[in-house]
């Protein structure tokens, strides 16, 4: 990954990438309460709430983005990255910047919400130019709706979304929705993944029993 290691070693630091990334998403953007306090885009309330903007953000967190989800995506025939704005913005560009260090550059693109009411009207900011499939990211999917308003808006654009990636699936129904759209789906964690790792940390603070 970040120094081109294959086989074995390409593995391990796959994985010690992806577990420093788990520390810190569960340190900085998960928060869990035992009561449903956490009200949702969707309208629903919850009891997790994941804040992925305070991971994606930092530095560290962006280098480890880039080169999993790189790894992910680099034999795939696709000239392209972005997502909906804001969220899949630093995704996208931590992953367009790693791909340039590792000779397969692939261009990063941001869909805009609403359209520009000025200028070009465009919907999508980036350049375009050579580009026909891509991959749109997204920091978390619940219902899948933000991932599938870029996709929507990607093929107006005349691209083809070759895969969707996620940082986190929270396990919502938003795979499903997003399969029935797109051929491919991967997300780097879950909510499950999450909490999992929120446990184990709780216990190990928690004073021990004598």
């Amino acid at each position: 990954m970040a120094a081109n290691p294959s086989g074995p070693d390409r593995v391990k630091q796959a994985s010690d990438f992806r577990q420093r990334l788990l520390e810190i998403l569960v340190r900085d953007s998960f928060q869990y309460s035992d009561t449903s306090q956490f009200k949702l885009a969707s309208g629903k309330t919850s009891p997790y709430y994941i804040n992925c903007k305070k991971t994606t953000y930092q530095a560290e967190a962006m280098n480890l983005i880039g080169a999993l989800i790189f790894d992910r995506i680099s034999a795939l025939p696709v000239e392209g990255i972005g997502g909906l704005t804001l969220g899949a913005d630093p995704i996208a560009f931590a992953v367009s910047m790693f791909s340039y260090q590792q000779n397969r550059p692939l261009n990063a693109f941001v869909v805009r919400k609403t359209v520009k009411e000025h200028g070009t009207k465009q919907a999508i900011e980036g350049t375009l130019s050579g580009m026909k499939n891509v991959v749109v990211v997204e920091d978390v999917v619940t219902t899948g709706q933000s991932a599938l308003d870029a996709i929507s808006k990607c093929e107006e654009a005349g691209l083809e979304v070759f895969k969707v990636v996620a940082l986190v699936d929270r396990e919502e129904g938003g795979r499903e929705a997003i399969l029935a759209k797109v051929p491919r789906f991967d997300a780097l964690f879950t909510k499950t993944d999450l909490f999992n790792w929120y446990q184990d940390q709780t216990r190990k603070k928690e004073p021990s029993k004598k």
